[in-house]
């Protein structure tokens, strides 16, 4: 179960490249930085250039969700304003798509969440049951030196 969280979390990928050079050859991940919104980013340097910068996109499917839900929002804001028909047949095909992707990945993190809480509270269940087995034990004992 925990494994296929630790899968979960390195799902999404970044395909970073530093804003100065337009590379991601030279780049390397220095940590984590979390965002106005509470989106977690991975942080990068780049060797080339020597700066440091956070990518724009989450690096989890939590973060995740609410990160293309906004996205997806944004586009059909754009999509309404834009006057071009082609551009939006095209940009309906990619809302679309992303979309469905959104509801295959949403369920699949809801479970993993549903699953870390019930390992959660069957691991608070046993701790309790340990400790009065102890203390059982410990009585027993006592029982038995006297």
């Amino acid at each position: 179960m925990l494994g296929e969280r630790e899968q979960l979390k390195g799902l999404v990928k970044d395909n970073a490249r530093c804003p100065k050079c337009e590379s991601n050859e030279q780049l390397k991940l220095v940590g984590v930085d979390k965002n106005e919104k509470g989106w977690k980013s991975n942080k990068y340097k780049c060797r080339r250039c020597n700066i440091e910068f956070v990518w724009s996109a989450p690096n989890n499917p939590w973060d995740m969700i609410p990160y293309v839900e906004s996205f997806v929002a944004d586009l059909e804001q754009k999509l309404n304003d834009e006057p071009d028909e082609s551009l939006k047949q095209s940009t309906a095909g990619v809302l679309n798509l992303m979309t469905a992707n959104l509801g295959k990945l949403k369920p699949v993190v809801e479970a993993s969440d549903l699953d870390l809480e019930e390992l959660n509270a069957r691991e608070t269940e046993m701790a309790e049951l340990v400790h009065k087995f102890k203390k059982h034990l410990l009585i027993e004992k006592i029982r038995m030196e006297d």
